[in-house]
Protein backbone atom coordinates (compact mmCIF):
# COMPACT_ATOMS: atom_id res chain seq x y z
CA UNK A 1 0.00 0.00 0.00
CA UNK A 2 1.21 3.31 -0.93
CA UNK A 3 0.79 6.03 1.47
CA UNK A 4 0.33 9.32 -0.17
CA UNK A 5 1.42 12.14 1.92
CA UNK A 6 -0.48 15.25 1.32
CA UNK A 7 1.03 18.05 3.33
CA UNK A 8 -1.06 20.82 4.56
CA UNK A 9 -0.23 24.34 3.36
CA UNK A 10 0.96 25.15 6.85
CA UNK A 11 3.59 22.39 6.58
CA UNK A 12 4.79 23.47 3.12
CA UNK A 13 5.63 27.04 4.14
CA UNK A 14 8.46 26.13 6.57
CA UNK A 15 9.80 23.60 4.07
CA UNK A 16 9.86 26.18 1.27
CA UNK A 17 11.36 28.80 3.58
CA UNK A 18 14.04 26.32 4.68
CA UNK A 19 14.96 25.47 1.09
CA UNK A 20 15.10 29.17 0.20
CA UNK A 21 17.19 29.96 3.30
CA UNK A 22 19.56 27.11 2.47
CA UNK A 23 19.85 28.38 -1.14
CA UNK A 24 20.42 31.95 0.11
CA UNK A 25 23.16 30.89 2.52
CA UNK A 26 24.75 28.83 -0.27
CA UNK A 27 24.70 31.83 -2.60
CA UNK A 28 26.15 34.00 0.17
CA UNK A 29 28.96 31.50 0.81
CA UNK A 30 29.68 31.30 -2.91
CA UNK A 31 29.76 35.09 -3.21
CA UNK A 32 31.98 35.40 -0.12
CA UNK A 33 34.40 32.86 -1.61
CA UNK A 34 34.44 34.76 -4.89
CA UNK A 35 35.06 38.00 -2.98
CA UNK A 36 37.99 36.39 -1.14
CA UNK A 37 39.42 35.30 -4.49
CA UNK A 38 38.92 38.79 -5.89
CA UNK A 39 40.52 40.33 -2.80
CA UNK A 40 43.53 38.06 -3.23
CA UNK A 41 43.73 38.95 -6.92
CA UNK A 42 43.44 42.66 -6.16
CA UNK A 43 46.24 42.49 -3.61
CA UNK A 44 48.43 40.60 -6.12
CA UNK A 45 47.65 43.18 -8.79
CA UNK A 46 48.45 46.02 -6.39
CA UNK A 47 51.78 44.37 -5.59
CA UNK A 48 52.53 44.01 -9.30
CA UNK A 49 51.46 47.60 -9.89
CA UNK A 50 53.76 48.92 -7.19
CA UNK A 51 56.59 46.85 -8.72
CA UNK A 52 55.84 48.34 -12.13
CA UNK A 53 55.72 51.85 -10.66
CA UNK A 54 59.10 51.30 -9.00
CA UNK A 55 60.53 49.93 -12.25
CA UNK A 56 59.15 52.93 -14.14
CA UNK A 57 60.81 55.28 -11.64
CA UNK A 58 64.11 53.43 -12.07
CA UNK A 59 63.83 53.67 -15.84
CA UNK A 60 62.96 57.36 -15.68
CA UNK A 61 66.00 58.00 -13.46
CA UNK A 62 68.20 56.00 -15.83
CA UNK A 63 66.77 58.01 -18.72
CA UNK A 64 67.54 61.27 -16.90
CA UNK A 65 71.08 60.08 -16.23
CA UNK A 66 71.55 59.13 -19.89
CA UNK A 67 70.21 62.47 -21.06
CA UNK A 68 72.64 64.28 -18.75
CA UNK A 69 75.52 62.13 -19.94
CA UNK A 70 74.69 62.75 -23.61
CA UNK A 71 74.22 66.45 -22.99
CA UNK A 72 77.72 66.53 -21.48
CA UNK A 73 79.14 64.62 -24.44
CA UNK A 74 77.33 66.93 -26.83
CA UNK A 75 78.69 70.02 -25.07
CA UNK A 76 82.19 68.50 -25.16
CA UNK A 77 81.82 67.73 -28.87
CA UNK A 78 80.63 71.26 -29.55
CA UNK A 79 83.64 72.68 -27.72
CA UNK A 80 85.96 70.40 -29.67
CA UNK A 81 84.29 71.44 -32.92
CA UNK A 82 84.66 75.11 -31.99
CA UNK A 83 88.39 74.53 -31.33
CA UNK A 84 88.76 72.69 -34.65
CA UNK A 85 86.98 75.49 -36.52
CA UNK A 86 89.20 78.07 -34.83
CA UNK A 87 92.30 76.05 -35.76
CA UNK A 88 91.05 75.73 -39.34
CA UNK A 89 90.41 79.48 -39.54
CA UNK A 90 93.88 80.18 -38.15
CA UNK A 91 95.40 77.78 -40.70
CA UNK A 92 93.45 79.49 -43.50
CA UNK A 93 94.80 82.83 -42.31
CA UNK A 94 98.34 81.48 -42.27
CA UNK A 95 97.82 79.95 -45.71
CA UNK A 96 96.60 83.27 -47.09
CA UNK A 97 99.54 85.06 -45.50
CA UNK A 98 101.99 82.46 -46.84
CA UNK A 99 100.46 82.69 -50.31
CA UNK A 100 100.81 86.49 -50.26
CA UNK A 101 104.43 86.14 -49.15
CA UNK A 102 105.03 83.60 -51.92
CA UNK A 103 103.52 85.91 -54.52
CA UNK A 104 105.63 88.79 -53.19
CA UNK A 105 108.77 86.59 -53.25
CA UNK A 106 108.04 85.48 -56.82
CA UNK A 107 107.52 89.09 -57.80
CA UNK A 108 110.85 90.09 -56.23
CA UNK A 109 112.52 87.13 -57.95
CA UNK A 110 111.06 88.13 -61.31
CA UNK A 111 112.15 91.72 -60.76
CA UNK A 112 115.64 90.55 -59.82
CA UNK A 113 115.82 88.40 -62.97
CA UNK A 114 114.72 91.34 -65.08
CA UNK A 115 117.42 93.55 -63.54
CA UNK A 116 120.01 90.84 -64.09
CA UNK A 117 119.00 90.33 -67.69
CA UNK A 118 119.13 94.11 -68.25
CA UNK A 119 122.58 94.52 -66.76
CA UNK A 120 123.96 91.14 -67.83
CA UNK A 121 126.22 91.09 -64.83
CA UNK A 122 125.14 87.72 -63.40
CA UNK A 123 125.40 84.58 -65.45
CA UNK A 124 122.56 82.09 -65.45
CA UNK A 125 123.01 79.36 -62.88
CA UNK A 126 124.59 76.11 -64.07
CA UNK A 127 123.13 72.85 -62.92
CA UNK A 128 124.99 71.54 -59.91
CA UNK A 129 127.41 68.67 -60.40
CA UNK A 130 125.90 66.84 -57.45
CA UNK A 131 122.46 66.94 -59.03
CA UNK A 132 123.73 65.64 -62.40
CA UNK A 133 126.16 63.00 -61.15
CA UNK A 134 124.85 59.47 -60.75
CA UNK A 135 126.01 57.07 -58.06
Amino acid sequence: MIIAWKPAPAHLLPLILGVLAFAGWGAYANKASANRNLTTEVSLLQTERSGFVNRQRELEQANIDLVREWQGKLASSREELARAVAARDAAKGQLGSSQRELVASKKRLDQARERVSETGSIKPAKPSKKATSKP
